[in-house]
């Protein structure tokens, strides 16, 4: 982990083009019964292959998902509840995440190729961009993981283009 200061690095280094990384589509198989909500109008249900959040009245699955290739060995794998939508949405292609996603208080957590942690900050609303766009100027930063901060859900990868 880097000593200095999160501001400090990021003014260090010039910021890269990023690239989105949604989960794929369509998802595995989910099981024989899986938890399946109807978005409500106060309810936040961002789907995580499309990352739109669900309009109230649409049909999302609440499953669990470990952000991490299955094949590494990390102390930092866990599963984290998340939301997709039940019909079928195209993966996220855009360059720049919807609006509703960067602004919301967000955990970002840089990763090696070892999937070991190099990094971690929090996100306020408006610094997305810079914040991970100056972790992933690192070079030992392969990518970084992004969590909504308050219900620590996974909400998206992020990669160099």
């Amino acid at each position: 982990m880097s000593t200095e200061p999160p501001s400090q690095l990021r003014t260090a280094l010039r910021p890269v083009q990023v690239k989105y990384v949604p989960l794929p589509a369509p998802l595995p198989p989910l099981g024989d019964n899986p938890t399946t909500m109807t978005a409500a109008e106060d309810m936040r249900a961002p789907c995580r292959r499309c990352l739109l959040d669900a309009s109230p009245g649409e049909q999302v699955h609440l499953i669990g998902y470990d952000p991490f290739p299955v094949d590494s060995i990390t102390p930092y794998r866990g599963t984290y509840a998340i939301f997709v939508h039940a019909h079928e949405c195209s993966p996220f292609t855009g360059t720049t995440l919807p609006d509703r996603q960067l602004k919301r208080l967000q955990a970002s957590r840089a990763f090696d190729e070892n999937h070991l942690l190099v990094a971690s900050e929090i996100v306020n609303e408006g610094e997305f961009e810079k914040v991970v766009g100056g972790m992933l100027a690192d070079e030992k930063v392969s990518y970084v993981n992004v969590y909504n901060a308050k219900p620590g859900c996974f909400a998206v990868q992020v990669k160099r283009s």
